[in-house]
């Protein structure tokens, strides 16, 4: 009875161990960074307009020198589900998921873009009302999207 209860014992400890260590973002594929990466921001070209960016490091959303990080564990092409009936919003892309936040990207005829206004609560005391709003397009420099 005592050996059946020590290897229960160790059994419990190994997994609660097992439990507590971090998730590697081994579920953050790199063709999905390649392809909706980057940095979208509702004016490219002002380098002090919100920015919003999508990275292998992390997910940030940033605005006059305050920012907001979370850790990118993992994007998903299924977060509104996989059934043929699943409500999928058009031009749905794929979600960037992370530990405090997560990152949806879409496509429409403008390209890529990164909607906050009901996806990402966590945005707003950094953008404000009117950067909740606004149209997070992807910036020059990042490969673009097969169509």
């Amino acid at each position: 009875m005592r050996m059946r209860w020590i290897g229960l014992m160790s059994c419990l400890v190994s997994c609660a161990c097992l439990a507590s260590v971090p998730a590697m973002a081994q579920d953050l594929r790199a063709e999905s960074l390649a392809l909706y990466g980057g940095i979208y921001s509702p004016d490219c070209d002002n380098p002090a307009a919100p920015r919003v960016r999508i990275a292998a490091n992390g997910l940030e959303i940033a605005n006059a020198g305050r920012a907001v990080r979370t850790r990118a564990t993992m994007d998903s092409y299924t977060s509104f589900g996989a059934a043929p009936t699943s409500p999928v919003p058009e031009g749905y892309k794929v979600e960037f998921i992370g530990d405090e936040f997560s990152l949806y990207v879409f496509e429409d005829a403008k390209g890529l873009f990164v909607p906050l206004h009901d996806y990402v609560p966590a945005a707003s005391p950094i953008v404000g009302a009117q950067g909740m709003n606004a149209r997070f397009a992807r910036c020059a420099g990042a490969s673009k999207s097969p169509r």
